[in-house]
């Protein structure tokens, strides 16, 4: 199983394709932390060949940049449909972040994994708001 791509935006919604607001970003700017950011999403898009199909578990982990778990890990089951053409099949997921507490400033990464294996991280930093002069 490949990825095509993850990215982070302010909002996503996928049906046929996907259809995304304030795409890429890589910093959150928080007046002060503890920080609790209300809604963001991540979006990803996987690649599977025939032999991969069947049920597998997305896994999406919050780490700061000394690994310690920010949130609960999200797990998610999803099927991996046999490709109908040809001998690969897309499969794209928006998950949702709410209500998530970031507690310092600084780095932040997501790590999305498939049954257990690493595919790829993200990363991100909460920032302080610039300042003017």
């Amino acid at each position: 199983m490949d990825l095509d791509f993850a990215f982070l935006c302010d909002y996503a919604e996928v049906t046929n394709k996907i259809n995304a607001l304030g795409i890429g970003f890589n910093a959150i700017t928080a007046v002060q932390v503890p920080y609790v950011h209300p809604l963001f999403f991540l979006v990803v898009q996987l690649r599977s060949n025939v032999v991969e199909a069947g049920q597998k578990i997305l896994e999406v982990r919050l780490i700061d940049a000394d690994g310690n778990d920010i949130m609960p890990p999200k797990k998610m089951t999803f099927e991996v449909p046999k490709p109908t053409s040809g001998i690969e099949s897309l499969g794209r997921m928006n998950i949702a972040l709410r209500n998530i507490s970031f507690p310092h400033y600084g780095s932040y990464s997501l790590h999305i994994m498939v049954d257990g294996h690493p595919l790829h991280r993200v990363g991100f930093s909460i920032a302080k708001p610039p300042t003017t002069a």
